[in-house]
């Protein structure tokens, strides 16, 4: 190929040249650039447009409920507390439960201050208050109850079993001074093993719903709790029937104290829960 510089008569030491004239041997010089290539986006393909498999949800789906990894441990631990008292505690085991239907027997108990039945008591008390801080927790969150500060997993059951434990704790000692104010601290004494004999029972009573609760994936949610609230409804009543007729059957003890009582301690908190149980 000749050369360019040549043909346009230009001598062939070109650098010379263009130095002698301050024009850069480059500007003679045509430089063909060539364009980029034009990206073109892929065409969009649709694969549900003519498929036979076509989408169900248009939305997010509900991701099934998973127990947290805490709660296994804690049914594990109720059942073997229950499964000890009836190894070991089940003569009194068994009276606990036929003084719930025998006033006598409940009488009985009370006067004789029996140590084994008492410990055995106490073993039911903290089935009953795990289980109702288990309730709590699982109703809690099927109602979304707002608890500012306090997580929906390990921390919120810690808070429901304090709160079930320093409630029924401050009951017995407003119970106690009452009873030493009024000078019936036998009937008090009788009062309280009652209300702590209906709580044992419906602890055990509320424990197969806990489960099913725990692990119900598919199990109607709304019908369990339902089922579980009416049964609490019903031993609440009962106890509190109970709890009349110790009253009445104290000499010289006015009504009018019994009346407050009940308003005070046991009908006033029932209608706080209600309150909180209708919030969504």
């Amino acid at each position: 190929m000749p050369d360019t510089l040549s043909l346009i008569g230009l001598p062939n030491d070109s650098l010379a040249f263009a130095d002698s004239v301050g024009v850069s041997a480059t500007d003679s010089l045509v430089r063909i650039v060539p364009a980029p290539p034009v990206k073109t986006s892929p065409a969009i393909i649709n694969l549900y447009g003519d498929h036979a498999l076509q989408p169900t949800h248009n939305g997010p789906i509900d991701r099934p409920y998973v127990s947290p990894d805490w709660l296994f441990p804690i049914l594990l631990l109720i059942a073997a507390v229950f499964t000890w008292l009836r190894v070991f505690y089940n003569k009194y085991f068994t009276q606990l439960f036929e003084a719930v239907v025998n006033n006598n027997l409940t009488n009985q108990i009370v006067r004789d201050e029996n140590i084994l039945v008492q410990r055995a008591s106490v073993y039911l008390s903290i089935v009953f208050y795990l289980v109702g801080a288990l309730f709590l927790y699982e109703f809690s969150l099927h109602r979304n109850w707002p608890l500012a500060g306090i997580g929906s997993g390990f921390p919120r059951f810690l808070f429901f079993a304090i709160l079930v434990s320093a409630v029924y704790a401050l009951k017995f000692l407003i119970l106690k001074i009452a009873g030493w104010l009024f000078d019936v601290e036998k009937e008090t004494a009788l009062y309280i093993f009652n209300v702590f004999l209906l709580n044992n029972l419906l602890g055990i009573l509320l424990l197969p719903f806990i489960a099913l609760l725990a692990f119900h994936g598919a199990l109607p949610g709304d019908r369990l709790f339902q089922a579980a609230l009416i049964l609490i409804g019903l031993v609440y009543l009962y106890r509190l029937f109970r709890g009349f007729l110790v009253g009445i059957g104290t000499s010289g003890f006015s009504p009018l104290y019994l009346f407050l009582y009940l308003c005070t301690l046991e009908i006033v908190p029932l209608l706080v829960l209600l309150r909180l149980a209708s919030r969504s």
